[in-house]
């Protein structure tokens, strides 16, 4: 029943101006509903800069609250990916007061370089530059500088490998993963 009201919604949305449609698609989604064609940027959306054919469509959320975020040509986002330059500023070990200190304005801008590709739940913090060609591995979050063409995984994301490696029949170097031993419980 549902499937056949959104279909029904579809076809009639389909022919409203963007604008229209875009306004739509915010009051539904504030009422709880999902739409995976949506990113959201949370502070002034000026601060956004996407180069050319960024693949970027996948519930991406972009936080420039505490700096500009600048995406390089042909990088791809993956789905639920973060970029968050937000950031609450502490004093003697507690939040700055007032409220309006907390969150700084400008000194946390990310960079991600061109043909990068940032895997499905990636996070990227404030101040951090993504070289070109880089892999960031899902889940990963990055908190330091990443070199170009280094591929990045964990938390926080560490370098695993080159992608120029990639596709070569060489196996993955052991040195990447600890080996994991297994003792059994003594009586």
């Amino acid at each position: 029943m549902l499937r056949k009201a959104i279909k029904k919604l579809r076809k009639f949305v389909k022919n409203w101006p963007q604008k229209l449609e875009k306004r739509l698609i915010d009051y539904l989604c504030k009422l709880g509903f999902l739409n995976i064609r949506r990113c959201v940027i949370h502070g002034p959306a000026d601060r956004l800069h996407l180069g050319k054919n960024v693949g970027c469509n996948n519930n991406v959320f972009f936080n420039t609250r505490s700096g500009h975020i600048y995406i390089g040509d042909d990088t791809v986002l993956s789905f639920y990916c973060m970029f968050l330059t937000g950031r609450h500023e502490f004093e003697n070990g507690e939040l700055k007061q007032p409220r309006s200190r907390q969150v700084p304005s400008s000194g946390y801008d990310i960079r991600v370089g061109k043909g990068c590709w940032i895997a499905s739940g990636a996070i990227v913090l404030g101040g951090v530059t993504i070289g070109d060609h880089c892999l960031v591995a899902a889940g990963a979050v990055v908190t330091r500088d990443v070199p170009d063409y280094a591929i990045v995984a964990g938390v926080p994301a560490q370098i695993i490998g080159d992608v120029r490696n990639l596709g070569r029949d060489q196996t993955a170097p052991t040195s990447a993963v600890p080996p994991i031993s297994v003792s059994s419980p003594q009586e």
